[in-house]
């Protein structure tokens, strides 16, 4: 009993170090850098939930696409999950809040990793999944340090919704527990209606093809009716299912091809890119071939087959699918690892056990590569220049915050963040719902003079407008707008930062440092 706690505790210490390989690019003097503009947005409300408890759920974020704002599509459940952290951090720090956000995920991804230990139970080889969580490549993004974002509260969801319908797939058992778990679900649905609606029926019509007994079984009409009708009552409650109708925006409409582009999590994987040996040990055609094997004696092996089919060609679509498709091979590895032994039968159960550990080690060299190449002088240099960065922005925000209001024009993806540190509303944001303000905000870097700008500042009541390097910011706009720029050089994105010493008439530049220029509108505002 000693050893087995010992080993969990290891594996969930491995677990929790791992995930904070980032401490250099979170933690910079007084500083809390968070890894993504998503992840400021999330942080305002969650300061707002902390030093307000009864505030509510918070439906209208007028710190972006301000001054018409958004009715958000982010739910409650990662503010309070962060929020109650934050409250236990407080007699320990003065930055709580700060702490909780770069500390959430990373608790989070150990609560996963201590769920799976004791959902494998006694099965051989748990720990190589456990191993294979603790250094995934992909899952440790989504559980990383300094990222409070909600994908680290779907994985750990999730994986106990998974979990729980592998266990109605045996013939003939009943397991009247797994109806507890309809509460993971419905927590996951709430979460996220896109990924958690989409694994669920997959999964649950998995478990129905597998077990057709249990297809009007009262535990299966009482699982979807009570995961389903949960998360709509939650969904009622956060009124988010009106967030819907910013897809029929024109502005939303027109632009959102152009903005997904520029967010990574929507890209598309080649089916033979090399990233899938990072995420699957390099061993993702043998997979097929292993749980195959297994499904002749083990109904649940073509559970996992089919998920991983689904996971994998919904991957290549977005790449934001590749955390669930990554929790699912972890959570089938120990079937395959049972099932790679098998192979050796004569040469005896301790060799068999070896040649399966052997064959695991040296899957691990893609997943390695993939570490090693986050740590090539390139990759520093880059965590390096956007650390930098954002110092400098966080400089910006400081000086801009104060009691009185001060609406900011800034380029979409820092907009998030000043609205964190300054407590200042920005026309543009991180979501979608802010494309309005975004678009408004790429116009006007891309204006040829001031006196063009100015009804658009007066239109979005800016009074202040933070400039940034000009061969970022024009060449975003212009991508963003599909426009052609003749002289990109005499744009307002570039003379606002390269000769703030002389301002358009209307502008008064009142601070700069390496990467920002900050002036106000119109001049003595502030």
């Amino acid at each position: 009993m000693v050893k087995r706690l010992t080993l969990l505790l290891l594996v969930l210490l491995l677990t929790a170090a791992v995930r904070c390989w980032t401490w250099g690019s979170v933690f910079a003097g007084e500083a809390v850098l968070f890894a993504d503009p998503d992840c400021y947005s999330r942080m305002t409300r969650v300061e707002r939930v902390y030093h307000d408890p009864g505030e509510g759920v918070i439906r209208h974020h007028e710190f972006e696409n301000w001054p018409h704002g958004t009715v958000s599509h982010t739910t409650m459940a990662m503010d309070w999950a962060t929020a109650t952290l934050a409250r236990g951090l407080a007699p320990f720090s003065e930055r709580p809040v700060d702490l909780a956000g770069a500390w959430v995920s990373v608790v989070l991804g150990v609560f996963t990793a201590l769920f799976l230990w004791f959902w494998w139970g006694a099965r051989p080889y748990r720990l190589a999944g456990a191993l294979l969580f603790a250094v995934s490549p992909l899952l440790v993004h989504g559980t990383v340090l300094g990222r409070p974002d909600h994908q680290s509260l779907l994985l750990l969801l999730v994986a106990m919704g998974l979990g729980a319908l592998a266990q109605m797939v045996p013939r003939g058992e009943k397991h009247h527990w797994v109806g507890y778990f309809m509460l993971a679900w419905s927590a996951a649905i709430w979460v996220s209606l896109y990924e958690p609606v989409l694994l669920c029926g997959a999964a649950l019509l998995l478990v129905l093809a597998l077990n057709p007994r249990r297809l009007l079984s009262f535990e299966s009409l009482s699982f979807v009716t009570g995961v389903f009708g949960m998360a709509y009552v939650l969904w009622l409650m956060e009124g988010t299912l009106g967030t819907f109708s910013s897809l029929f925006d024109p502005v939303v409409q027109q632009y959102f091809p152009a903005w997904s582009r520029t967010i990574g999590e929507l890209a598309h994987v080649p089916p033979l890119s090399t990233v899938w040996l990072g995420w699957t040990l390099g061993w993702l055609p043998l997979s097929g071939v292993l749980l195959w094997r297994a499904g002749r004696q083990e109904r649940e092996a073509w559970y996992w087959l089919g998920l991983l089919a689904l996971l994998f060609g919904l991957t290549c679509w977005q790449v934001r699918w590749g955390y669930f498709f990554s929790l699912v091979f972890v959570m089938s590895l120990p079937m395959q690892m049972r099932e790679l032994a098998a192979w050796f039968p004569r040469r005896g159960r301790l060799a068999a056990w070896v040649a399966a550990w052997v064959a695991f080690a040296f899957a691990l060299w893609p997943v390695a590569a993939e570490w090693d190449h986050r740590f090539t002088p390139e990759e520093t240099a880059r965590r390096r220049e956007v650390r930098s960065d954002q110092l400098a922005l966080r400089d910006v925000a400081l000086q801009l915050k104060g009691e009185r209001s001060l609406p900011v024009l800034a380029p979409w993806w820092f907009s998030p963040a000043l609205a964190y540190w300054s407590g200042q509303p920005c026309v543009a944001g991180s979501s979608h719902q802010s494309l309005p303000g975004i678009v408004d905000a790429a116009r006007f870097w891309l204006m040829p003079d001031f006196a063009a700008a100015e009804p658009l500042l007066k239109a979005r009541q800016v009074a202040a407008i933070v400039a940034y390097e000009p061969q970022r910011v024009v060449p975003q706009a212009i991508a963003l707008l599909g426009e052609e720029v003749a002289e990109p050089e005499r744009v307002l994105g570039a003379t606002l930062f390269m000769r703030p010493s002389s301002p358009p008439a209307g502008l008064e530049f009142v601070y700069g440092n390496a990467a920002f220029r900050v002036y106000l509108y119109p001049p003595g505002v502030k």
